[in-house]
């Protein structure tokens, strides 16, 4: 297909949607309204939003309802299930027309041409699965946030999935996903709807990671492409998802055997990934030994030996565990959920 992007961009609300973005939104009712606007301002025009509320317990909801004039969005509003269950439930609503999904935070804000450069590079790359955009980070207030720094952030955890002195092209595999989150942030990634569809979509057991968990997959099908501009701005606050770090540690090795051990993979994959640990394990373990012998020559000899034990461990780990397999306990939902009602956007005849 031709990318509308290149065509002047015409508002037509009658035109079937290529795309939907799908928000699932749980008690941010200070961001959502911002949220909603810097997609409602794409350049690119054939698009729908679906916002699936997650039992939201503030003013969410009665914020998005203000967007229904707009014929472009729906609003969800379902039992609380947690963040996967409620994707996988905006897909579900997708329009038949939709070729494409985006599944943006409930406090993302996206630039005027995200959609269009992403549907571009897609239609540019008709092997790859998907296309993510390079984001940056903001405050709560919506203030930059270290300028760059997101950017160099993605970039550093792509490149630990690399061979030594290895670089990368315009797409991104298995390789470079498997390792560290976030190399793609959902809300720049944007996906062929059968390409989500073949994954299964988002497994709702992760409480947090479901993200990282569901790119391994989509990119174990087929690579993703890169369009390196920072379109979509990344909100950090204390309300992120990502704020426990013991969880995130348990969540990590989860993903790792989740992938690793994973019966979709090819003979390939699996020698793939094999590589790509053997080769971080061997680089984090000669820091953390090069570091031990450091603390060590400055008479930290506590610290320097446990950071050397450390290191040794990890040269022996070999492979992720399987008993890093079992499902992380922490809030959330079950990933069971039940409609409650949906909402439609409606053309508002001019008085």
């Amino acid at each position: 297909m031709t990318s509308d992007v290149t065509r002047p961009v015409q508002r037509n609300a009658a035109a079937a949607p290529l795309v939907t973005v799908v928000i699932p939104l749980h008690d941010r009712g200070r961001y959502i309204a911002e949220t909603l606007e810097s997609v409602l301002r794409q350049e690119f025009d054939r698009f729908e939003v679906v916002v699936v509320d997650d039992a939201s317990t503030d003013d969410g909801p009665d914020v998005v309802r203000r967007f229904l004039a707009d014929p472009r969005v729906t609003l969800m509003r379902r039992s609380h299930g947690g963040v996967g269950a409620a994707r996988n439930a905006g897909a579900a609503l997708a329009a038949a027309s939709s070729e494409y999904l985006i599944f943006m935070d409930d406090d993302d804000v996206s630039e005027p041409d995200l959609l269009g450069s992403l549907v571009a590079a897609l239609d540019a790359h008709p092997d790859a699965s998907g296309a993510f955009a390079r984001g940056e980070f903001i405050d709560a207030d919506g203030g930059p946030v270290h300028d760059g720094a997101f950017r160099s952030q993605m970039i550093a955890r792509e490149e630990l999935g690399l061979a030594d002195g290895a670089s990368s092209g315009d797409y991104r595999g298995i390789d470079q996903v498997f390792l560290a989150t976030p190399v793609v942030p959902m809300g720049s990634l944007l996906m062929r709807r059968s390409a989500f569809e073949a994954t299964g979509g988002y497994d709702p057991t992760f409480v947090v990671g479901q993200d990282w968990d569901f790119t391994i997959r989509l990119a174990r099908r087929a690579p993703l492409v890169v369009v390196d501009r920072p379109l979509v701005r990344y909100r950090r606050h204390g309300g992120n998802a990502s704020a426990n770090r013991v969880r995130d540690v348990r969540t990590a090795r989860r993903v790792w055997a989740t992938a690793y051990f994973a019966p979709e993979n090819t003979a390939a994959d699996s020698a793939l990934l094999a590589s790509v640990w053997r080769t971080h394990q061997r680089r984090t373990s000669a820091r953390k030994v090069a570091r031990g012998r450091a603390l060590l020559r400055s008479g930290r000899v506590v610290d320097g030996l446990a950071r050397l034990v450390d290191g040794l461990l990890h040269r022996a780990l070999r492979r992720p565990l399987k008993a890093w397999l079992r499902p992380v306990a922490g809030s959330g939902g079950t990933g069971t959920q039940r409609t409650i009602a949906v909402e439609r956007g409606q053309v508002v005849a001019p008085h």
